[in-house]
């Protein structure tokens, strides 16, 4: 086999190699990017569930409130009791936005992390790919441009002092 012959077999699996090098690395980009979009989801699903959790929370509580007032023989529909109730249900409800905006941001940077992963992927993909064409092309040329005549010692008259006659 040619000289020629086997640079062309190696450069064809260099190249080979760059494209599954380079698409493994866009893959493993994309599938993190999926585990990150699936983090987010799970956050916000458990973002609901707190969420419905306060709700449940602050309803309870303002009806022991109003249990207890009745039982005291004060009226709930007017005055402090109702202030009270209003109060806490107020209260609930700010707790429950700042869960929901904790658990919105927090999947937001999930997903906004995927997205940083999926580029990396992406650029890393291209950048081996790249670097391995380069690299194959860089062997396949300097085997087949023209060989440099190589030396030999011990054949014809070289002149080997000052005398060039």
């Amino acid at each position: 086999m040619t000289p020629q012959v086997m640079s062309g077999s190696i450069f064809g699996l260099g190249v080979l190699s760059s494209v599954l090098t380079g698409f493994g690395k866009y893959s493993s980009g994309q599938q993190q990017q999926a585990a990150y979009d699936y983090n987010a989801q799970i956050t916000l699903e458990t973002m609901r569930d707190q969420v419905e959790a306060n709700q449940q929370k602050t309803s309870s509580l303002i009806g022991r409130q109003a249990s207890s007032y009745a039982a005291s023989g004060v009226d709930i529909a007017s005055g402090s009791p109702l202030l009270v109730m209003a109060a806490t249900a107020a209260r609930g409800a700010r707790q429950g936005e700042q869960i929901r905006e904790q658990g919105e941001d927090q999947a937001a940077l999930q997903r906004y992390y995927g997205k940083i992963a999926a580029y990396s992927g992406t650029m890393g993909g291209i950048g081996s790919f790249l670097s391995g064409i380069t690299q194959a092309s860089t062997g396949y040329y300097n085997a087949t441009s023209n060989p440099k005549p190589s030396v030999q010692s011990g054949g014809g008259n070289i002149p080997t002092g000052g005398d060039w006659d």
